[in-house]
């Protein structure tokens, strides 16, 4: 980490740091300054730093320095040996009873002095704002000009309360300065105290070297200010304190000061912020490998950290740093189970200069995994044994078992080897002798095999193969079968062998029958038809052998040659004949009976039946049919059934002809024919009067027919007739509208024996016509009431002999011609309303009069009529209660500020004289006699840029004249909203003109109104976003503020241009309206000389071509080229790069083609750069190297000779 150079002691106004890396912060006492730091008081500030060695400097506005300048204790002697004295020096100076006006080295020449001072003289000053502030220069003693000498040294040698050329009595007073002592990084309010020990004349003004500023009243010993300390919160233990002193003081009339040079200082206390180191590791491992443990801390190290680990490894986390590792080595690897999990935890951590390092006590968990090796088992057997011998089988494995190994075999059997073993065996039978053929081949595999704790413990798959030898046993097979069957039955043929089957076998029989036996079982069997039953005698013997049997594996099968005999028996079979009918007919329709025989007749056969009908079924046929009448249709209930049997049966030639007993059922049912039944009544009735209602049959009646109605009446129609009849009275005569229609329906009808009895239609309807009676509405109301008492108007519904009459179905609204309405509810035949009698503010009594204007809601009567007669209340004057009068203030309620406010003034009642009212705000307003209404008009609040809408109210204080009983100001004022009048602010962006490449751009905000003048912000700092990302501050009760930049340092030759401008601004909202400036500033960014900035151009080709081809070479610049660049290569291309871009190529062809092997590479280099503007061009890497690929080309070899040669001749 960077050592501390300086600390901050003191600051005036707003003064930034830029760290080495580029981050800019701002200054606050207490800060400390490290190597590399640089500082930019700006155009309003002014730090006091106090150096590594103690020394302190000053810094003034517009100054830069870095913590790197002066760089030894020498030039930073000689800076200070230039410097002129700090504020703190000259106060202690002073205290100690120096005059600096005479024992100071002069800051400049001037006139000899007169009187007491020496040649020379001094000055100071303060760099004021243009906000119209004042600063006044007071240094604790008068001071004089040049031209003359100082006496007011002389007169402070005198006692005090000495008085000066202006018989201003002076007076020595001490001022110190006090803060809140202690403060958390956290942040908050520091409170200054400005204490003096004797009281002044005037206000006095004290600064502090914070810039703040306290205000002492006059007559008053102290002062105070607050000042907002941002947070500082960090995790390192770093308690700092904050130290402010005086640095001037302005007004305080008749004191001679005295500045105590002790500084106020806050102590600024850590609170108590815990860093966490975590460990963690990766979640598994392959055993043999290596686990990386990492511990990671939420803040970066300003010490080295050493962690240490339950395993006994120690991580060490260097200073600025955040994590740190450590490796750590797992078991080797084998072929057995032994993948486990390990589980770290942090032991201990110490260093960090943190002030609450915490371990996490989550472990790292991380799993060993196996890396799977492979153990083999395999099985053996004998080749060979005889049937009933034993099989040995034996498993071997690779590697010995650590724990038993379990190999389970297709056979069912289970090898085990022990621990520590690599063989195991069983021993296992074959199958006894027996019949069959079973001389096998058994193989014989393992399915499974578990434990050993191997890691991957591998079955071999090849089979123990062992063979069966077999020997020769004989199997018979017997034919048996039922010994008698009944003709027209069957034959049941069973096979039965002595041993049973393990294949299905075949056994033919002599009448072409195969019996199969299936596989398991020893017998079979098979069913043969004898020859249909019928009435004639043919019994007789069958007999059946075995003629073949095959399958059955057996070794040796045999057929019994005895055969199975069965006598067939002949039996006496019935014919019966069975008689039907149709199970329904309706009424007047004919019944079919049919009779049945179970077999054909031989011949005619004659069926008598009990309804003495006869039915001939024909020779060679099995039925025959007769048709029978039923009774003839009608519309009354008739409905029967009709049961007919078979009485005797004969012919036919049957062995046995029965009759089946069982009848022949018809139903003969009603054809059902509808009687209706229809109600009249007559169109129209008077209410009063009687309505006859008529009921008529369409047929006549079987026996006595009832008709129940709706309205509880019922009409009898006599046995033989078609018409009733029955007679009620129609509805009562009424005041009410009721003209109806009275619709009867019959209900319920009875009697008459009919098939189906109807009723027809929607019944009788009859009109029910109104008489018309009147009724009439009577208004009446109290004769007499005092002011203010109730009148009770009463609204009375009479018939046209005077008696009350109720009201039915819906409410009567009667409304009076005074507004108000009576009601008159359902079932009440009258209704009041209560009103207030009038109480005006004059004497005498009044009358009032009120009649019936209309009535609504008596649709229901037939003729209802509204009382015309008004009725009168005398009102009497009610002594000893005053009537009020009240006046209430109005003003619009909006105004503009710099406008004006017309306030009016109004009377519930004329005045009786003039009136006169007061105002809180001062004024007064007079209504005159006769009238209701004044007004007065005031201006509203001055104009400025701020936005302060705010609301004035004014009342009413005091009212007199008017001549009423009682007068009252209504309401709680007039209120009226004071509206902004919008005034524009400029937010107006300069910078440095000229800079060279990295060097500083210094951008200025600053607030101006319309006129140009300089603005102080108040309430909030604003926030000025430029379009190069940076913010400027402009705090409060500053009218701007700045932000340094660093200035491009480009690739290219000749200067640059760097264009700025506003891209908004926040915290403006107190402004009426803040207007971010629109023009864009520039700075002119110069070159640096003998630095140049290196552009790289590299060239690249395919890494293969083939002979005969082309080969592509490009040329990459790291920066766009500036002009065109043109590249020279060795092989005698050049490439050209366009201005702008980045990249050229050249093509040129790759070596020929030829039949021989000659695969090689070819290298080839930039040897020349022109153009591009750059300042400095480096040609990067060492060539583009391609290798030339052979393209195979054949060559054949051709074989030639001599056509014809004589013997003893050369072939060639």
């Amino acid at each position: 980490m960077s050592s501390v150079v300086a600390t901050v002691k003191s600051i005036v106004g707003q003064v930034f740091v830029i760290s080495p890396e580029g981050a800019r912060r701002v200054l606050v006492e207490g800060d400390r300054l490290f190597a590399g730091d640089q500082i930019d008081t700006g155009m309003s500030g002014a730090v006091s730093l106090e150096l590594a060695d103690g020394r302190i400097l000053d810094l003034g506005r517009d100054t830069q320095w870095s913590a790197d300048m002066p760089d030894s204790t020498t030039d930073l002697a000689a800076a200070s040996e230039q410097a002129a004295p700090s504020v703190a020096e000259l106060q202690q100076a002073i205290a100690a009873g120096a005059d600096p006006t005479t024992e100071l080295e002069a800051t400049a020449a001037g006139a000899n002095a007169a009187g007491n001072g020496a040649a020379g003289g001094g000055h100071s000053f303060v760099v004021l704002d243009a906000t119209a502030g004042r600063v006044d220069p007071t240094i604790g003693f008068p001071t004089g000009t040049l031209g003359q000498g100082t006496s007011a040294l002389n007169a402070l040698t005198g006692a005090p309360g000495s008085a000066d050329a202006g018989n201003l009595v002076l007076q020595p007073s001490t001022l110190s300065v006090s803060a809140t002592p202690t403060i958390t990084e956290a942040g908050g309010v520091l409170t200054y105290t400005a204490t003096v020990t004797r009281p002044s004349t005037s206000d006095l003004t004290v600064t502090l070297s914070n810039g703040a500023v306290i205000t002492i009243p006059s007559g008053q010993l102290t002062g105070t200010v607050n000042v907002p300390l941002a947070p500082n919160d960090t995790p390192y233990n770093d308690p700092s304190q904050i130290s402010v002193g005086v640095t001037g003081t302005s007004g305080g009339g008749n004191l001679v000061l005295t500045i105590d040079p002790n500084p106020a200082v806050t102590q600024i206390t850590d609170t108590i912020d815990t860093t966490t180191v975590t460990l963690t590791a990766g979640s598994t491992v392959t055993e043999g490998g290596q686990i990386t443990y990492t511990a990671t801390l939420t803040n970066p190290a300003q010490t080295p950290v050493n962690v240490t680990l339950s395993n006994g490894s120690v991580i060490t986390i260097k200073a600025g740093e955040s994590t740190g590792t450590v490796v750590v080595d797992t078991p080797t690897n084998d072929v057995y189970n032994n993948g486990s999990t390990i589980s770290t935890t942090i032991t201990g951590a110490t260093g960090g200069n943190f002030e609450n390092l915490v371990p996490n006590t989550t472990p790292a968990v991380t799993t060993i995994t196996d890396s799977i090796d492979t153990t083999t088992v395999t099985l053996t057997a004998g080749s060979t044994v005889t049937e009933g011998g034993q099989i040995t089988y034996t498993a071997t494995l690779t590697n010995p078992a650590q724990t038993p190994v379990n190999v389970t075999l297709s056979n069912g059997s289970v090898i085990t080897i022990k621990a520590g073993e690599s063989t195991g065996s069983v021993v296992v039978d074959t199958p006894a002798n027996d019949v069959y053929n079973n001389g096998s081949t058994i193989s014989t595999t393992i399915t499974g095999a578990t434990g050993g704790n191997f890691e991957n413990l591998v079955p071999n798959t090849t089979p123990a193969v062992t063979t069966i030898t077999d020997s020769i046993d004989t199997t018979t097979v017997t034919l048996t079968a039922g010994s008698t069957v009944t003709e027209g039955g069957q034959i049941t043929y069973t096979a039965t062998l002595t041993n049973p089957a393990q294949t299905p076998v075949n056994v033919t029989l002599s009448n072409g029958s195969v019996i199969t036996i299936k596989a398991g079982e020893s017998t079979g069997s098979v069913v043969v038809d004898t020859p249909a039953n019928d009435v004639y005698n043919n019994g007789s013997t069958v007999s059946t052998t075995i003629t073949g049997a095959t399958g059955g594996n057996f070794e040796n099968l045999v057929p019994n040659t005895t055969p199975a005999v069965t006598t067939i028996t002949d039996s006496i079979d019935t014919t019966t004949v069975t008689l039907t009918a149709g199970s329904t007919v309706t009424e007047g329709g004919q019944i079919t009976y049919t009779a049945t025989l179970t077999n054909p007749a031989q011949t005619p056969v004659n069926v008598t039946l009990s309804n003495g009908s006869v039915i001939t079924i024909k020779a060679g046929e099995s039925t025959g049919s007769v048709v029978v009448d039923t009774p003839a249709n009608d519309v009354y209930v008739n409905g029967s059934t009709v049961s007919t049997t078979i009485t005797s049966a004969t012919g036919g030639n049957f062995e046995s002809l029965v009759p089946s007993t069982t009848p022949a059922i018809t139903t003969i049912t009603d054809s059902i024919d509808t009687t209706t039944v229809t109600l009249t009544a007559p169109t129209e009735a008077n209410e009063g009067g009687q309505v006859t209602y008529t009921a008529t049959l369409s047929n006549k009646a079987g026996t006595d027919v009832t008709l129940k109605l709706d309205n509880g009446s019922s009409i009898t129609i006599k046995a033989g007739e078609t018409v009733g009849t029955v007679t009620v009275p129609a509805p009562t005569d009424d005041v009410f509208i009721d003209k109806s229609t009275q619709t009867v329906q019959i209900t319920e009808t009875s009697g008459g024996n009919f098939e189906k009895l109807e009723v027809a239609g929607n019944g009788a309807t009859t009109t029910i016509n109104d008489t018309l009676d009147k009724v009439d509405v009577v208004l009446t109301a109290t004769t007499t009431v005092g002011e203010g008492g109730n009148i009770v108007y009463t609204a009375s519904l009479v018939d046209k002999n005077g008696a009350p009459v109720t009201n039915i179905t819906n409410p009567l609204t009667v409304t009076l011609d005074n507004g108000q309405t009576i009601t008159i509810g359902v079932n009440q035949s009258s209704g009041t309303v209560t009103t207030v009698a009038p109480d005006d503010i004059y004497k005498g009594d009044q009358t009032v009069t009120a009649a019936i204007k209309g009535v609504t809601g008596g649709e229901h009567f037939e003729n209802l009529v509204p009382g015309t007669t008004p009725v009168n209340t005398t009102v009497t004057d009610t002594p000893g209660t005053d009537n009020t009068t009240t006046v209430t203030l109005t003003a619009p309620t909006e105004a503009s500020e710099g406008g004006q406010i017309t306030y009016t003034a109004t009377l519930s009642n004329k005045a009786g004289t003039d009136v006169t009212l007061k105002l809180d705000n001062g004024s007064s307003i007079t209504i005159k006699a006769g009238e209701t209404v004044g007004t007065v008009t005031v201006p509203a609040p001055t104009d400025d840029v701020f936005i302060d809408k705010s609301s004035q109210t004014v009342q009413i204080t005091e009212t007199t004249g008017g001549n009423f009983e009682k007068l009252e100001v209504a309401g709680s004022g007039a209120t009226t909203t004071i509206n902004d009048t919008i005034d524009k602010v400029d937010v107006v962006l300069t910078a440095t003109t000229t800079v060279g490449e990295g060097g500083n751009i210094v951008y200025t905000a600053s607030l101006v109104d319309k006129n140009g003048a300089p603005v102080t912000n108040i309430t909030n700092p604003l926030t000025v976003t430029l379009d190069n990302g940076k913010t400027i501050t402009i705090g409060v009760n500053q009218s701007s503020g700045s932000i340094t930049t660093i200035a491009p340092d480009d690739v290219y030759k000749g200067d640059q241009t760097v264009t700025t401008a506003i891209k908004g601004v926040t915290g403006g909202e107190h402004f009426e309206n803040l207007v971010p400036g629109t023009d864009k500033v520039t700075t002119t960014v110069t070159d640096t000389p003998g630095t140049d900035n290196i552009t790289t151009v590299t060239l690249t080709a395919p890494a293969e071509a083939n002979e005969g081809g082309q080969i592509t070479y490009t040329a990459t610049l790291s920066n766009k080229a500036g002009t065109d660049v043109t590249l020279k290569l060795d092989n005698g291309s050049s490439i050209t790069i366009k201005a702008g871009e980045t990249v050229g190529t050249v093509t040129v062809p790759a070596p020929t083609d030829d039949v021989f092997i000659d695969k090689s590479t070819q290298t080839v280099q930039i040897t020349e750069t022109t153009g591009g503007n750059f300042e400095k061009l480096e040609v990067a890497g060492s060539g583009a190297t391609t290798t030339i690929n052979d393209t195979i080309d054949k060559v054949d070899v051709v074989l030639t000779a001599t056509n014809t040669v004589g013997e003893g001749g050369n072939i060639v």
